[in-house]
């Protein structure tokens, strides 16, 4: 865990591509030894982080799925995201990788994109699909946003502005059915 979290804490300074293993290891107080028993290098340890949120963050996607109520999925991620601020403040910073938020985005593409086509009384996937992007997209920019700034807002405020914004795109697309 302290390697973990020395590489964060210089990321916080720099990119990964400008911090080194003896950079780490001084920061963690440990030998190069203890370092390379666990990892071959700065990227796989990064990686390894990255992959460990990604996991935890389908893990809420998942499980607030079973409630049905879109406005909840919101409100656990904002949530798991305040609870683990450290984390999440270096990896979706300017030094955090862009690929991540990416994978981020599209934890949930397929349960909405199902949930929309029951809700829905046609089914166009090209427009599903822009849909989706648009609010999948705008929601992560709320989010960083948030989390660059230190997350000051409580996570129900964030959720709740994520949830007006993505209804107000979605009664559009309800209106045309009527």
């Amino acid at each position: 865990m302290v390697i973990k979290e020395s590489l964060l804490k210089l990321l916080t300074e720099r990119s990964i591509n400008k911090v080194t293993v003896t950079d780490i290891c001084r920061e963690a107080n440990i030998n190069r030894n203890t370092f390379y028993s666990h990892y071959a290098n700065q990227f796989e340890l990064l990686s390894t982080i990255e992959n460990d949120l990604y996991e935890d963050i389908k893990q809420v996607v998942i499980n607030s799925s079973n409630l049905k109520t879109p406005e909840k999925l919101s409100y656990e991620l904002c949530k798991y995201i305040k609870a683990n601020k450290t984390i999440c403040e270096v990896l979706f910073s300017e030094h955090g990788d862009k690929a991540l938020l990416e994978r981020i985005l599209y934890i949930s593409h397929d349960l909405t994109i199902e949930r929309w086509k029951q809700e829905l009384k046609y089914f166009d996937q090209p427009l599903f699909e822009s849909w989706y992007t648009f609010t999948a997209h705008g929601s992560i920019a709320i989010i960083k946003k948030w989390v660059n700034s230190g997350l000051k807002e409580s996570p129900s405020k964030i959720a709740d502005f994520i949830d007006k914004a993505t209804q107000s795109v979605s009664k559009a697309f309800y209106s045309e059915e009527l």
